[in-house]
């Protein structure tokens, strides 16, 4: 690839910041690696707390990091610690970048100025730096395009009566009800500083002539929803998922265990494969006897992953069932890409996170849609009503969730009935128009292309 871009003589150099979490990260960083695949320079900066949990971040040429502490170098460890962060964060943050980008306009300015600033989920203050140094800001929005649409709506005076009412009616988008929304924007909300954040995402879009927005989502997987708000261009690049490039190791964690070889040894598409996500363990301590219940009374082999933590001892008693199962394969961690691709897994019993739901469309895998948090919900609406490609688990009174549930939504996928089989062919009809997107010279690798040109 030409070191330049449209005829510039000097590669674009892209500063990428991130909130320091893994699902935050690992697009940002997929990202990072297609836009080097086409030319350009990468510093990627967050936090020192990030490169702790990180182990050894990949050497990429092209690619440099800039880490600056938040002020919580080990993780926020309290309550009260959570309250503080995002002021925190955002306070230090904004100074760790413009001293980044002041330093390197005044020292290497000649050489590779940086050109662009790329900001994902919950620091909308990154745009705030970059105009102060006259450089263009790009949101990279992790979450489903469906997502982003709601909260602009909801954040938007002219639109917010339509959410007072259900069904709610948004332009393009499939009717919600009140549980199909963000979990920010239900009544139950547990976290009210997250929607002053994301109100400021959408004021900062909003600031802009002619907002553009980098969408880890592909155009044929929500056409409508790209196109809903008509003050937001929307670039679809993705997905921007590990199974899209060369595999490499999960940057969090690495295992000896050998769940490959056990998984050669089932049948095709014969395994429940139950993951909850890098913070599930608040679903395990609010339904871990359904899900133990649900998934053992199937009689079906799995593969459950579940994070070795400080665990309670009423957890531990169901990590001891389920251990002692002798159709199951219990893991603290597995390189969920491999799992998904394996033929022998039929189901992934998924709390809905975005990089795990778009993990499962590329590799064709039917749902158990079990979502709890932020963009979840709506997530699980579209893989259940929209995609085809799963079922929701229903609660009942109090969020509660009998095993008997869990049951049903996994014979209702991994069983011989209709509605299996049609899922199983909407996720293999997803499967090949997600590898097509992006591949090389697919849509979203073209998108890439002419946003760099831009």
């Amino acid at each position: 690839m030409a070191n330049s871009v449209n005829g510039c003589s000097h590669r674009p150099h892209y500063l990428i910041v991130t909130f320091p979490a893994q699902g935050h990260i690992n697009p940002a960083l997929k990202l990072a690696n297609r836009l080097i695949h086409h030319g350009a320079t990468i510093t990627y900066a967050t936090t020192i707390s990030a490169l702790r949990r990180m182990g050894e971040p990949p050497s990429t040429e092209g690619l440099s990091y800039a880490w600056f502490s938040d002020g919580f170098d080990e993780g926020p460890k309290s309550f009260e610690d959570q309250k503080n962060y995002m002021s925190e964060f955002k306070r230090r943050g904004s100074d760790a970048l413009s001293d980044l980008i002041r330093a390197n306009l005044d020292g290497n300015a000649a050489k590779h100025p940086i050109t662009g600033v790329i900001y994902s989920v919950l620091i909308p203050w990154a745009s705030t730096v970059a105009r102060e140094f006259h450089l263009p800001a790009t949101l990279l929005w992790i979450e489903p395009a469906t997502v982003l649409d709601i909260y602009y709506y909801y954040f938007n005076a002219s639109h917010s009566h339509l959410f007072y009412k259900e069904p709610i009616k948004l332009p393009k988008l499939p009717p919600f009800s009140t549980r199909d929304l963000p979990s920010f924007l239900q009544p139950s909300n547990v976290l009210p500083s997250a929607l002053v954040t994301l109100r400021e995402h959408i004021e900062a879009l909003d600031w802009e002539s002619n907002p553009k927005v980098l969408v880890n989502t592909f155009s044929e997987l929500e056409p409508d929803a790209l196109t809903s708000v008509e003050k937001l261009r929307m670039i679809p690049v993705g997905p921007l998922v590990s199974s899209s490039d060369d595999g490499k190791a999960d940057l969090f964690r690495s295992s000896d265990e050998d769940y490959i070889k056990w998984l050669d040894s089932k049948a095709e598409k014969s395994v429940i494969y139950v993951s909850l996500g890098s913070h599930g363990d608040g679903l395990w301590e609010k339904h871990m006897e359904a899900l133990t219940s649900g998934v053992l009374a199937t009689g079906r082999p799995f593969l459950w992953v579940v994070k070795e933590t400080k665990a309670e001892e009423k957890k531990s008693c169901f990590v001891d069932l389920i251990r002692g199962d002798d159709k199951g394969l219990v893991v603290g961690w597995c390189s969920q890409t491999a799992v998904l691709a394996h033929p022998s897994v039929g189901c992934f019993v998924t709390h809905c996170g975005w990089n795990s739901t778009l993990e499962s469309l590329e590799n064709g895998v039917p749902v158990v849609a079990f979502p709890q948090f932020a963009d979840q919900c709506t997530t699980a609406k579209l893989v259940e009503d929209v995609w085809g490609i799963g079922v929701r688990v229903k609660e009942g009174e109090e969020g509660h969730v009998d095993g008997d549930e869990l049951r049903r939504c996994l014979e209702k996928v991994m069983g011989d009935g209709e509605d299996a089989e049609e899922m199983r062919r909407n996720a293999a009809r997803w499967k090949t128009l997600a590898v097509d997107a992006a591949a090389e010279g697919g849509p979203s690798d073209l998108n890439l292309t002419g946003f760099m040109e831009e």
